[in-house]
């Protein structure tokens, strides 16, 4: 379900006495609309000082974003967000689902971050002028799509990951 995931971590002491005392450990999140992962605990403590901050962690495996409609600026958000996650957690799988696309010809999806995008009607985002107009017709949510969806999700979650360095000697 809803998750707000780990996206980042930084350190913030007000100075160089507070920052060997205690971590200043400030962690960034991203709400995300779906995910499958995991929550972890962490604590952080200086060298030397008794001092312990605890954070508990939702790190995502898979996050999906769901939208009404998917246009430029919201691929371009959706890629970003999926640039951080994956520095974060290079195994996380990023997916963007909506009803319609409202995209053009002229959209390079390959330059984006975004692991796999679903159109869930297999439709383009019309004006909203012509969807009220007699003759218009609305697909139905297209159960392939949704099946690929979930099959592309379960394979990520039951296949190892590889990616390492002992991986790619192997090959």
């Amino acid at each position: 379900g809803k998750s707000r995931a780990f996206k980042d971590i930084f350190f913030f002491p007000t100075d160089y006495t507070e920052m060997v005392s205690s971590p200043h450990a400030r962690i960034e999140i991203k709400d995300h609309d779906f995910v499958i992962g995991t929550q972890i605990q962490a604590e952080f403590k200086a060298r030397g000082s008794s001092q312990v901050q605890r954070e508990t962690l939702d790190i995502a495996a898979v996050a999906i974003e769901c939208k009404t409609y998917l246009d430029k600026t919201t691929l371009e958000a959706s890629s970003t967000a999926a640039t951080q996650l994956k520095s974060r957690n290079p195994n996380g799988l990023y997916i963007v689902v909506m009803e319609w696309l409202k995209l053009t010809q002229n959209v390079n999806l390959k330059k984006y971050a975004v692991d796999q995008i679903y159109v869930f009607r297999k439709q383009k985002n019309t004006d909203r002028e012509y969807r009220y107009l007699d003759g218009y017709v609305k697909k139905p949510i297209d159960f392939e799509v949704v099946e690929h969806l979930f099959e592309t999700v379960r394979h990520h979650l039951t296949t190892p990951w590889s990616g390492g360095v002992a991986d790619g000697l192997e090959r």
